[in-house]
């Protein structure tokens, strides 16, 4: 557990760490009320391709918690491993960009995978009827 907790607040995973508490605050924030789930998007365009409806904030959040995922696990593995020095440092580096681009992509197949199961039925006579919560 200590192993974990240290790398946590390591390079490079200490950068995911940080962005993980903001999401978390401002998930507990959308849970009190405080502040809406999309409220990011006004600010974004999201005629994202591929037509993608998902709130920005919670596209950012599962990406962010997928890179801190990834990051953690790369960065106990590199301490296990022993690495010296600059290689050590190049190699976290890697690990940080690296779970950057594996979160995008886990991301963008399940947002795709997501799509194609459940279809967008906010156009439907049901959906423009009911009411609003």
């Amino acid at each position: 557990m200590q192993e974990i907790a240290d790398t946590a607040v390591g390079f490079p995973t200490v950068t995911f760490t940080a962005a993980l508490v903001v999401i978390a605050g401002f998930w507990l924030r959308v849970l009190l009320g405080r502040i809406q789930r999309d409220s990011f998007d006004s600010d974004v365009a999201t005629d994202a391709p591929g037509g993608y409806d998902l709130p920005v904030a919670a596209a950012a959040s599962f990406v962010i918690a997928l890179a801190w995922m990834f990051s953690l696990g790369g960065s106990v593995f590199l301490r296990r491993s022993e690495i010296p020095g600059l290689l050590y440092a190049l190699l976290a580096v890697t690990v940080l960009v690296g779970s950057v681009a594996l979160a995008y992509v886990v991301t963008r197949v399940a947002m795709w995978a997501s799509h194609s199961e459940w279809p967008d039925l906010s156009h439907t006579d049901a959906a423009r009827n009911r009411p609003e919560l």
